[in-house]
């Protein structure tokens, strides 16, 4: 499949690549998108500082179409990204991470579709779940993906519906409408991308799982303390709040920011960062007091300061409030 749409000399697609120090596998997600039917594109690899054979091993592919960007080490996922996407000459543009993997047609299924849906800036595809080894896992509930096309902001606040960047394809047009990404956003400068874009334009969500996302113990967010993920998210949500087009939708922010902070709360607790956990409680309540779970959680953190919370057993379920 040839490419359209673009002036010459400019590919269809720009995919951008954020890699450290996973050579193996980056080696793998590369080959995925080699193996693209569709073949107008740039690849550009945004090395963070490898310090294993990354370098030489990008410096040593000889298609035209693969362009190594070198960056000193900044540890920020999202600043890797904003970085590849400044020098991305694309139409549209595509993410992977470098411990996942595309299926063959995902970039021309993706474009095929999005010609049939004028209005849709983006697309997002369905995934599976890989392990490090690149065995399918078993589906669970937290990660069944729900294809919902059209404008998609508050299933998106509510997490019923999902758009994982690694499966977005963007009109660069639309990229540059938003701002890009937020380059101050430590963790889950994705989600906030989404959100953004999901104000702008209706989204065309294919059902097949064209993108296979590896779980394994150097992914990213493995490696964050729960809390730190909670706190993230209740950013991610304020900042949305201040830029929600509806009251109903600025509402609707508060009180995820505030079951985030809640969440974050318990966690710290749990570590028993006591003093910690108040102060998010309070910003919880400030932020809407009727949140589901805020009270639940003030409740938890207070057994556990004064010692009288018992800890759940195993095969009794998940951490409590």
């Amino acid at each position: 499949m040839t490419g359209t749409g673009s002036s010459p000399g400019t590919p269809t697609v720009s995919v951008i690549l954020p890699t450290f120090d996973r050579e193996p596998l980056l080696r793998e997600a590369v080959a995925s998108v080699l193996a693209q039917t569709f073949g107008d594109w740039e690849l550009i690899v945004a090395d963070d500082g490898s310090t294993d054979g990354t370098r030489a091993y990008l410096e040593g592919l000889h298609d035209p179409r693969v362009r190594p960007l070198f960056l000193e080490r900044r540890g920020h996922i999202g600043r890797t990204r904003a970085a590849a996407l400044d020098a991305a000459r694309g139409t549209w543009v595509a993410f992977l991470d470098s411990d996942d993997l595309w299926l063959p047609d995902k970039l021309a299924l993706q474009l095929r579709r999005l010609a049939d849906a004028p209005p849709c800036g983006w697309s997002c595809t369905g995934y599976r779940l890989i392990d490090a080894e690149g065995r399918f896992l078993p589906e669970r509930p937290a990660s069944i993906y729900r294809p919902i096309s059209g404008w998609i902001l508050e299933p998106l606040l509510t997490f019923t519906a999902t758009a994982a960047i690694q499966t977005m394809l963007v009109r660069r047009t639309l990229l540059d409408e938003v701002g890009g990404f937020d380059e101050s956003l430590a963790f889950r400068s994705d989600y906030d991308l989404a959100l953004r874009l999901a104000v702008r334009s209706e989204i065309c969500a294919l059902a097949e799982p064209l993108t296979l996302v590896r779980e394994h113990p150097g992914r990213t967010t493995t490696q964050r303390r729960h809390a730190t993920l909670f706190e993230a998210n209740a950013r991610v949500f304020r900042k949305a709040a201040a830029a929600a087009p509806t009251a109903a939708l600025r509402a609707l922010c508060r009180r995820q920011c505030a079951t985030q902070l809640a969440a974050m709360a318990a966690a710290l607790s749990r570590e028993r960062s006591h003093r910690a956990a108040f102060a998010a409680l309070g910003r919880a309540v400030r932020a809407a007091p009727r949140a589901p779970g805020v009270w639940r959680a003030s409740l938890g953190c207070m057994a556990r300061a004064l010692g009288m919370h018992r800890p759940v057993r195993a095969g009794q379920g998940g951490p409590a409030a």
